[in-house]
């Protein structure tokens, strides 16, 4: 079966790998689309430090079952899926108090096994979801979508908030729309790229400032006493070290895009003290695909918007730039057809 696979740091291969085999309890899928998430390109870079070695990436992906386990009882062949890439083991200390995002022996397809950027991947039937009449390109991003619907789960946004979101790309405008359904009243969006702003804008957006003209005295015009929830879609740390400064005392700062694991930023102790401060941090995903599914289901997060480039697998690295250096692209996804 074709396969994108990086076999080390920025070097990788599209070659013909062996069609995975199933166990009793799994899934085979035929994938039809798989987008590239900032995390792939912290494999492709050897900054993320749970990948494993050699791997054919990829956890957000879309298909049809192909083949299913002997003891597979629910899921069909023929099905149109995707799945929870986020695999527990489900007896640990923290898999007992249901922080299954936080497993000691957590296992990811696309990160520590094999993945979606292939014509075959396997996954445990208790990952899948079916996705009814979704397009297979949006069902690929159901899995980012659920990652932010875990943040806000924590951020617990209330109704009337103010919000302000660094990074207008596929994860800050998937973040945008999510928080609007959860009463936020005013979004405020801070991006680089006016092509994504814009678009920020017809998905919600009270208010879209470039990067480079938003400042202190501008966001208080927005905002004048500081934000109910400042948020991170980055993973930038200096856009993290200077966000604290838009908060409103007892706000919330969430900490969403990924940086790199050594980076480090510098913040005031004495200022989280004084101004009742939260820091939130949310990783992943923790069993928030229903609500996914039913946020767009809904017509209350639109994902095909995001898709800016659909290519073949054939033009794994042609993809891979795209999704880090264009300054034009959002969510980079392979159709494999």
């Amino acid at each position: 079966m074709i396969s994108a696979q990086i076999l080390s740091p920025q070097t990788a291969n599209v070659s013909d790998l062996p069609r995975p085999q199933l166990g009793p309890h799994d899934v085979l899928i035929e994938v039809k689309n798989a987008g590239i998430c900032g995390t792939d390109l912290h494999i492709w870079h050897g900054s993320y430090a749970l990948a494993q070695y050699p791997l054919v990436p990829g956890h957000e992906f879309s298909g049809v079952v192909a083949e299913i386990g002997d003891e597979v009882s629910t899921t069909r062949v023929g099905e149109h899926v995707t799945a929870d890439p986020n695999l527990p083991c489900n007896h640990c200390y923290f898999c007992q108090k249901r922080q299954f995002n936080q497993c000691l022996n957590l296992k990811a397809v696309g990160v520590t096994r094999n993945g979606g950027f292939a014509r075959y991947v396997v996954v445990p039937e208790s990952a899948v979801f079916p996705i009814g009449d979704l397009s297979f390109a949006a069902a690929a991003m159901l899995e980012p979508l659920a990652c932010v619907v875990w943040g806000l789960k924590q951020v617990q946004i209330q109704a009337g908030d103010s919000m302000l979101i660094f990074g207008a790309g596929p994860m800050g405008l998937l973040m945008l729309q999510a928080v609007k359904t959860d009463g936020a009243a005013q979004v405020v969006v801070i991006d680089r790229e006016e092509g994504r702003l814009k678009l920020a804008r017809e998905l919600g957006a009270t208010a879209t400032v470039k990067a480079a003209d938003f400042n202190q005295a501008m966001a208080q015009e927005l905002s004048p006493f500081g934000f109910d929830v400042v948020a991170d879609a980055t993973g930038l740390p200096k856009v993290i070290q200077d966000g604290f400064q838009y908060l409103r005392s007892g706000g919330k700062f969430w900490v969403f895009g990924v940086a790199p694991d050594k980076a480090r930023v510098e913040i005031s102790p004495y200022e989280i003290f004084r101004r009742d401060l939260k820091i939130i941090g949310s990783f992943a995903l923790n069993k928030t695909f229903h609500e996914s599914i039913a946020l767009v289901k809904a017509g209350a997060v639109k994902l095909e918007p995001l898709i800016s480039h659909q290519l073949p697998l054939e033009r794994f690295a042609e993809a891979m730039h795209f999704a880090e250096h264009d300054p034009d692209r959002l969510k980079v996804q392979f159709h494999l057809d």
